[in-house]
């Protein structure tokens, strides 16, 4: 049995149909990267998937319990924690109390989460010098390593990842994926992400998404042998989409 299990997936905004009938596995200890542009359905695939959209059809399986249409706060407690695109920080926090507040669905006291913030700064060790800043003082990808350190203080069974290198410079694009390398040591991860060479690069399996459903799915090097979508999304010759 896969950790997560979706199932004929539909999600609707009013009359848009943002997903239809999406099904795809994420196994235990993988790194499952969700590829396609903007529009495609991969942010309401992980909203659905942490109860921030309700699905109208379908099924959402973890741990071989339905959660499709549960309450987010439920979901994190059942070991799912969502880190959206656009980082989300609160800018009057300090980092710290940032980190801190990802333990917040926790039987854990304030003392206990301050150490574990602590820790979390071994991992993210270019946001420690800045542990007591506030967050409108950093910059974008001190941000995204804030809200990813927060993400694992709920210490989730499986993290979602939303475009965690939007707006990033490519030096900092590569430290956030020599995070997400780190962290699939303890942590399965599903990615949202539109750079599909660094999404694939710490992949053990891939699909891509278009106009809401499922295009394509294979290994990292079965998506980048199929010609169409090297084309579409890999820096391929245009003609190979033909």
């Amino acid at each position: 049995m896969a950790l997560l299990e979706v199932r004929d997936l539909v999600v609707r905004y009013g009359e848009i149909e943002a997903l239809r009938g999406v099904s795809f596995d994420v196994e235990a200890g993988q790194v499952v990267t969700l590829l396609g542009s903007n529009g495609a359905g991969k942010s309401t695939t992980l909203r659905a998937i942490s109860g921030l959209a309700a699905p109208a059809a379908g099924d959402i399986v973890f741990e071989g319990r339905s959660i499709a249409g549960r309450h987010p706060e439920e979901i994190v407690r059942l070991g799912i924690s969502h880190v959206p695109e656009g980082r989300r920080v609160f800018p009057g926090l300090t980092v710290k109390e940032n980190i801190m507040l990802g333990g917040s669905n926790r039987r854990a006291g304030k003392a206990e989460l301050a150490r574990e913030a602590d820790a979390m700064f071994d991992l993210f060790p270019d946001i420690r010098a800045f542990a007591h800043a506030l967050g409108w003082t950093l910059s974008g990808g001190q941000l995204q390593m804030v809200a990813v350190a927060r993400g694992l203080m709920a210490k989730p069974k499986l993290l979602l990842l939303d475009e965690p290198s939007l707006g990033l410079a490519p030096v900092i694009v590569q430290a956030v994926f020599r995070i997400i390398t780190e962290i699939r040591r303890h942590t399965t991860v599903l990615l949202v992400e539109q750079n599909a060479r660094m999404g694939l690069s710490v992949a053990d399996q891939g699909y891509v998404l278009e106009t809401g459903r499922l295009a394509l799915g294979g290994k990292p090097d079965e998506l980048w042998s199929n010609e169409a979508i090297a084309a579409a999304y890999l820096g391929g010759h245009a003609k190979a989409a033909v």
